[in-house]
């Protein structure tokens, strides 16, 4: 009985000393003082001062100058037609794959696999999501790393791109599949 009532009292000692502590943190009157004991002035200007009224002229003057230099850049803006000699480059999104090379027919049959189950991912234009997913399956294939962990994976690197939780998980499992028939 002792010790629970000793431990008791030394609890709601820390809690007073802590809720003093507290309180005494919580004066605010320190914080907005001025530091010292001298008197905070305030400086007033007489509007009639020369140097005053010149500096005020000067930044009016730069201030229509940039205005000016504003509306000229605007008014001065390029053409921003496509010009028509320009040529598709070789390493173009889409026609290679993200480490830059062609294309391979395992990658173009996967590619197709995934486009045959209506497998898209949003703002993937040049496949690269697509090709980095398949071949992250085949990497872990090749590791033997379980099923439920690469599945898991690739749910995740996808759920953003999709509408919710089953469609990313369906999503993933057709891309796995197609990844381990077409790619791997």
């Amino acid at each position: 009985m002792s010790v629970k009532f000793f431990r008791v009292a030394a609890i709601t000692s820390l809690a007073v000393i802590a809720v003093g502590a507290l309180a005494a943190c919580n004066d605010s009157t320190t914080t907005s003082a001025p530091i010292g004991t001298d008197a905070v002035t305030t400086t007033s200007v007489d509007a009639s001062d020369s140097s005053l009224a010149s500096k005020s002229s000067a930044d009016e003057e730069a201030s229509k100058e940039a205005e000016d230099g504003a509306s000229r850049a605007s008014s001065s803006a390029p053409d921003t037609e496509p010009n028509t000699s320009t040529k598709v480059p070789k390493n173009f999104p889409g026609v290679t794959t993200p480490s830059g090379s062609k294309l391979t027919s395992a990658e173009k049959e996967y590619l197709a696999e995934l486009k045959r189950q209506n497998v898209e991912f949003m703002g993937d234009t040049d496949n690269n999501v697509a090709l980095t997913m398949g071949q992250y399956v085949c990497a872990q294939r090749a590791q033997k790393t379980d099923s439920t962990m690469i599945k898991a994976f690739v749910t995740a690197a996808i759920g953003p791109m999709t509408d919710g939780e089953a469609q990313a998980k369906g999503q993933a499992a057709k891309v796995i599949n197609a990844a381990d028939r077409k790619l791997c």
